[in-house]
């Protein structure tokens, strides 16, 4: 195990261990840093130490700059064991632990606060890759400071003994070396039914015996029904399922002999009627309560979150035309088009569902359908508790946020579980407040009574009346919104979003896709650049800053599971121009099971956001709450 000790001039050493192989330790002055220096001329996030293994990475965050080897350092530099860097009065270095030596203890010079979370952190323990926070204080004078790095002496730690001199280690071939995380080749993915268990799949001369046979009654039907003069909006009306299935019952009658083994009439006669009179293979997958999302690679391989895991699914289409024509009867009754002009687009189902369809030449070998389905059963934060997801304390939170008018961001990866949040947390809204929401393919649920619902429309064939999420934002701002709820920022609307947040509308809500807080910030600056305005960074930061107030970063996991991973508030602007951030909850994993089940706990990190004073007054709070 490896530890980072700092020195400062006066000779007071501080260790602090790193329990991980791989880990990111942040240097400054802020109380957000795992190692803090109180020195005036420290930056808040001076530096980051990267460990991976033995290999070590310095990374300057601050215009003050850090000190190698005599040098000043602008960006990276690759640091070795024992080997000293200096940031004002303080030398540091990442050396392996000594068992003989004691630990340090945290210096008693401390605030209050940051005492209490020196000791929380060390009461949880390690597990996240992260340090115990500590602070380092004490004044080192200017000529003592000038003569620091030529002071250095660099310790040199001793390389580990191999079994042999093969880069291999005494593995018989690469395969050996590597392990579980070996590629392999022979692996042939199982088919799963929608029971959840293995399905048997006939071979493909089988399959396509079918589907000839299929054909053919197909185009029968297509004679005796004049299935050709059908609007593609009807195929689903009772009338026109009661005579496909009345002929179709016909048909299979005279060509019983016919069926290819080891299908059965019954087979027949279900696949036949989902084609005709519903959406093919895919049918059954979007009636099945387990199934959250179908994702349509080609015709052979149609994939399906079953219970919150992926798997391959038995079902087939038959073709590239029987493909088209699904996407065809999704996409036309929404007033959507898909050609090769137009080879792209979001729609989705009746019941809300979100479809996103990709056909050649983008898709380079069959057309490509993607399904999030909505839940029949609108989550509540119940749910989410029950499910582990967040915490009641934590619920108990954002409901107060909800009530008390803060701007919240839900930020996230695809298919982590953001519109889902972004639902529950507007249950909390008032029911006499009057609420905008605006999407590109509904799919929010509010249950108020006073909510206006917009969604955007694409262009016609000419390409002529568009309607964007940023021209419905701004039509929002004209319409007495006590709050605005956008589904999703993703381009120039975020600007518009920011400035209503900061203009009387606050309590607003909307998500972005981004894996951090930190990278929540980063990806709205880069949103608000997409608009077209010549902003200057600081300003664009300073308005996010005193629009936002809580970041709620929503994360899926390796086992498929969706957990609250941070609850973050949006301080304001640093010395050094960046917005500054402090976790309020956070979520610790803490190992995988043999079941590759994820295990953790969410953990209140000490912090008492800047807005509980407002909590107090508006009487969602009393003293003895602490979140």
């Amino acid at each position: 195990m490896k530890q980072i000790r700092v020195l400062d001039n006066k000779g007071q050493e501080y260790l602090y261990p790193v329990e991980q192989p791989v880990a990111e330790v942040s240097i400054g002055r802020s109380k957000s840093n795992d190692i803090i220096l109180s020195s005036k001329t420290v930056s808040r996030r001076h530096a980051i130490i990267k460990i991976m293994g033995d290999r070590i990475l310095l990374v300057n965050q601050s215009a003050n700059g850090v000190v190698v080897n005599g040098e000043r350092i602008d960006r990276v530099q690759e640091m070795e064991l024992g080997q000293f860097a200096t940031i004002d009065i303080y030398r540091f270095c990442v050396e392996e632990q000594a068992s003989a030596r004691p630990p340090s203890r945290t210096p008693s010079r401390s605030n209050g606060r940051s005492q209490r979370r020196v000791e929380r952190s060390s009461r949880l323990g390690g597990g996240s890759g992260r340090t115990n926070r500590s602070r380092a204080t004490e004044a080192m004078p200017a000529a003592s400071r000038s003569g620091a790095a030529g002071q250095m002496t660099a310790e040199r730690s001793q390389p580990r003994a191999r079994d042999n001199d093969s880069p291999l280690g005494g593995h018989a071939d690469l395969d050996s070396y590597l392990g579980d995380i070996a590629p392999d080749e022979d692996y042939k993915e199982p088919r799963i039914n929608l029971a959840g268990e293995e399905a048997q799949v006939f071979d493909r001369q089988k399959r396509r015996a079918l589907v000839e046979f299929k054909a053919m009654l197909h185009d029968e039907l297509k004679e005796r029904l004049d299935l050709h003069s059908f609007e593609i909006t009807d195929y689903r009306t009772p009338r026109t399922v009661r005579q496909v299935s009345e002929r179709l019952k016909q048909l299979l009658e005279i060509h019983a002999h016919e069926i290819p083994p080891p299908f059965t009439r019954d087979d027949v006669f279900k696949e036949l009627m989902d084609e005709v009179c519903g959406l093919g293979p895919i049918e059954d997958l979007i009636k099945h309560r387990k199934v959250s999302e179908i994702m349509v690679v080609d015709r052979d391989h149609i994939y399906a979150e079953l219970d919150g895991n992926i798997v391959l699914t038995d079902r087939f289409f038959n073709d590239e035309k029987s493909m088209m024509t699904v996407i065809e009867r999704i996409v036309i009754p929404r007033g959507r088009r898909i050609d090769e002009s137009n080879p792209l687009v979001d729609t989705r189902l009746a019941d809300g569902s979100r479809v996103n369809a990709v056909i050649p030449p983008l898709a380079l070998k069959d057309p490509c359908l993607t399904i999030r389905k909505f839940p029949e059963d609108r989550l509540g934060v119940g749910d989410l508790v029950n499910f582990e997801s967040l915490t009641p304390e934590m619920a108990k939170f954002l409901g107060r946020a909800v009530r008390a008018r803060k701007n919240i961001i839900i930020s996230g990866g695809t298919g982590s579980g953001k519109t889902t949040l972004l639902n529950v947390l507007s249950s909390f809204i008032g029911q006499t407040e009057r609420v905008v929401t605006i999407e590109d393919a509904a799919e929010l649920q509010l249950q108020q009574d006073h909510v206006v619902s917009l969604e955007t429309k694409p262009p016609n064939v000419e390409g002529k009346g568009e309607v964007s999420i940023r021209d419905l934002v701004k039509n929002a701002l004209r319409m007495r919104p006590d709050r605005i709820v956008v589904g999703e920022c993703r381009g120039g609307e975020a600007l518009d979003m920011l400035q209503a947040m900061n203009t009387g509308h606050e309590g607003s809500m909307t998500t972005v896709h981004s894996n951090s807080p930190r990278e929540a910030i980063a990806r709205l600056e880069t949103l608000v650049l997409m608009s077209g305005m010549e902003l200057p960074t600081r300003a664009i930061r300073q308005q996010i800053a005193n629009s936002v107030d809580v970041i709620v970063q929503q994360s899926r996991f390796s086992d498929g599971s969706r957990r609250v991973s941070y609850i973050t508030e949006v301080i304001g602007i640093n010395d050094d121009g960046y917005v500054e951030l402090e976790d309020i909850y956070r979520y610790k994993q803490t190992h995988v099971d043999e079941n590759k089940k994820v295990h953790g706990y969410h953990m209140a990190t000490g912090y008492l956001p800047s807005f509980l004073n407002q909590f107090l007054v508006q009487g969602l709070a009393d003293e003895e709450d602490f979140f």
